[in-house]
């Protein structure tokens, strides 16, 4: 059985798809998925980049909340608050005469 008008059909669909691949152009998603389409391509969204980035950084951060702790708990931490005092005591020791 032969049906006619298939080779009509087919030339009217690739001239419709050309048509869409052209308006995709004109808004920029076109070329993307011809992109895509001529080899493997990866594309990571913004989201995603923070996602990762944010990652990162709370992995950053848990080590060096982990690292001050520790300082925190030897007594090895300088803070502004540590260097104050320690000054007032020096500066009062000074003044009595203890150093």
């Amino acid at each position: 059985m032969r049906v006619s008008g298939y080779g009509e059909f087919q030339q009217m669909r690739k001239l419709v798809q050309k048509e869409d691949a052209l308006e995709k152009d004109k808004s920029g998603e076109g070329r993307a998925a011809r992109a895509a389409s001529a080899g493997d391509a990866v594309q990571i969204s913004d989201a995603a980049r923070s996602k990762a980035r944010l990652r990162q950084a709370s992995d950053y951060r848990e080590a060096r909340v982990r690292n001050v702790r520790e300082k925190l708990e030897s007594g090895t931490l300088v803070t502004p608050e540590s260097l104050r005092g320690g000054t007032r005591k020096m500066l009062d020791a000074l003044v009595a005469g203890e150093l």
